[in-house]
């Protein structure tokens, strides 16, 4: 009994460990760009991987420098479906002014994981 609850413990641990590894995935490559209008971010993503991806949604959070706090966050669905090395754009936007000096942070979820961006103006 003793073995077997030492075994169940140490693959607890592994798997804990293992997770945060599975948090960003090199199969889906993102670009953000700065916003040529007030609020409004372009956005590339790419299938990187050879077989294709569907991607399900797109995430915004805008952060103040000064205090470290949310301004912004926006979400759209981004249902599509990218064939091996086809890239897609869209644009993602504030409802709300940015603030003088922002932290953009984006999230694209896809079946199998999500990867993100962060740009950020000093």
């Amino acid at each position: 009994m003793k073995l077997i609850t030492r075994s169940a413990i140490g693959f607890l641990f592994l798997l804990a460990l293992a997770m945060p590894s599975l948090a960003q995935s090199p199969n889906l490559a993102i670009r953000i760009g700065p916003p040529p209008t007030q609020a409004c971010f372009p956005v590339t993503v790419k299938n990187v991987r050879s077989t294709p991806i569907n991607c399900t949604a797109a995430y915004l959070y805008i952060f103040d420098q000064k205090t470290c706090k949310l301004a912004c966050q926006f979400k759209i669905p981004f249902g599509k479906s990218l064939l091996p090395c086809q890239s897609a754009s869209f644009k993602i936007c504030c409802q709300k002014p940015l603030p003088p000096t922002w932290i953009a942070y984006v999230r694209v979820n896809y079946v199998g994981g999500w990867n993100e961006e962060w740009l950020w103006r000093p």
